[in-house]
């Protein structure tokens, strides 16, 4: 299902003591879409990811997920809460795995609280009841499918820490999935891959999006990876919105040619600065 707002972020503000990190911001993000966000460092894009995924709670605002039983707010809701419940799944700028399980435990661990409510908190797990070995059987079954679907299974059984760098990118977000997101929040995916590896993940953000119809949000610096796999993007500066449209749109904005590169409004993006727009590390 596409073309509805799956996240509708409502005038959110969040303040670090002096330092105003995200801005009176507003832009909703539709189901079955990709939407980047980008900016200049220190533009507050990580901190709206806290705020979305609830490591933070924002000042002001409001966050709405629109979810099958009913609109949810993000912004009352705990971290755990949120990705148990909300569906809302998210990989971050630092790798996070559990370097010393396999690649196939990392994916089941991921389907931790599905299988604890399965097994009643381990009351049925510790009896061997049907309704547990299910559970974990379906389990398995999920952490296979997205191993095939990222081409990870010759490397089930190896411990995720002796993976290549790139397969440990695509090992995190395989572990997203396994969750079964309705939105899922990508922050910098493309960190640290090479031109090969980066056109890989364009071609699986895509396959995502088209073939499991779940929403991504993504921040990202590699601009080949944004303009070549975005629906949408907003772009950040100092906090607050600036821009916000389709890649063509935002590539000949003035606005973000002058957050970007400090010329002047009458001057397009030039083609060899759009692939290398939002070097640095992010707020």
């Amino acid at each position: 299902m596409t073309g509805g707002p799956l996240l509708r972020v409502e005038h959110v503000s969040m303040r670090f003591g002096g330092l105003l990190a995200v801005n009176d911001l507003s832009f909703d993000a539709e189901a079955g879409r990709i939407t980047a966000v980008i900016g200049p460092n220190g533009a507050g894009k990580t901190t709206l990811f806290n705020c979305i995924t609830g490591f933070y709670k924002p000042q002001v605002g409001r966050i709405t997920l629109d979810h099958p039983k009913g609109p949810l707010l993000l912004e009352r809701m705990s971290d755990h809460r949120i990705a148990a419940e909300a569906g809302v799944a998210r990989t971050f700028q630092n790798i996070r795995l559990f370097p010393r399980m396999s690649v196939l435990e990392n994916l089941i661990v991921a389907q931790h609280t599905r299988l604890m409510r399965a097994s009643w908190f381990s009351l049925a797990g510790l009896l061997g009841l049907a309704r547990y070995r299910d559970a974990e059987a379906q389990a398995v079954a999920t952490a296979r499918r997205w191993l095939d679907r990222l081409g990870l299974t010759p490397h089930a059984d190896e411990e995720a820490a002796a993976l290549p760098y790139g397969m440990q990118r695509r090992l995190e977000i395989a572990r997203a999935l396994c969750t079964g997101p309705l939105l899922l929040c990508l922050d910098e995916p493309a960190a640290g891959l090479n031109p090969r590896e980066s056109a890989e993940l364009n071609r699986l953000l895509i396959d995502i999006r088209d073939q499991e119809g779940i929403g991504l949000l993504l921040i990202e610096h590699d601009m080949s990876v944004v303009m070549g796999i975005s629906d949408r993007i907003v772009v950040l500066d100092y906090g607050k919105k600036i821009a916000e449209g389709t890649p063509d749109h935002i590539r000949h904005d003035p606005a973000v040619i002058r957050a970007y590169l400090g010329e002047s409004e009458d001057e397009d993006l030039p083609p060899e600065v759009a692939a290398d727009v939002g070097e640095g590390d992010p707020c």
